[in-house]
């Protein structure tokens, strides 16, 4: 539904969920609304209705644990022009690349592009790619959750769309000039 002013928190576990764009957080916000994850008080995700933010990390929390959402920097930056950038009809690997070099400057998905930025590192990282073994990573989901569960709960129902196919050496060193934070605090290859 509509993203709330706000930070992703579980006051049980003492743990903040930062949710960047397009990397499956709502998804993951299904997950953790188990374990007591709230926004403004309100479960993260409740009947259908996604009540998290993308907004984080907080300074107000830099002594919980900190959960990361994260996707392949080049793939989640793909990702935001073709579903985000509703400007231009045209998503192909020129489209993009005019995009990036000419109008997202000018347009609101740049912040998105380049946040979150950390000022420590975050103590568990769930990857889009591999959401069930980053997870299984986190030392309270089988205080609910069960392995089978957690499976069925992550299905995201269409793969992962293949990136590789909009990017040159040209767009690929540019995307990494803005985001070579992500790549550093997620573990992606450049």
């Amino acid at each position: 539904m509509g993203e709330l002013l706000g930070y992703n928190i579980s006051e049980k576990y003492k743990c903040e969920w930062v949710a960047p764009e397009r990397t499956g957080s709502r998804k993951v916000a299904e997950i953790l609304t188990f374990f007591g994850f709230t926004n403004n008080n309100k479960p993260v995700y409740y009947y259908n209705n996604h009540f998290h933010s993308h907004y984080g990390p907080s300074e107000k929390y830099k002594d919980y644990t900190l959960i990361c959402n994260a996707r392949n920097p080049y793939a989640r930056t793909y990702s935001i022009f073709k579903n985000l950038y509703p400007q231009s009809l045209d998503k192909s690997k020129e489209a993009f690349k005019q995009y990036l070099f000419e109008y997202m400057n000018k347009d609101i998905t740049k912040d998105m592009i380049i946040k979150p930025i950390f000022s420590k590192k975050p103590d568990h990282i769930i990857r889009l790619e591999h959401i069930d073994e980053d997870l299984m990573k986190l030392p309270f989901i089988l205080d609910v959750l069960t392995e089978p569960k957690l499976k069925m709960l992550t299905q995201h129902g269409k793969p992962l769309e293949n990136w590789e196919q909009y990017y040159d050496q040209e767009i690929k060193e540019f995307v990494y000039s803005l985001t070579k934070h992500h790549f550093d605090e997620w573990g992606y290859e450049k």
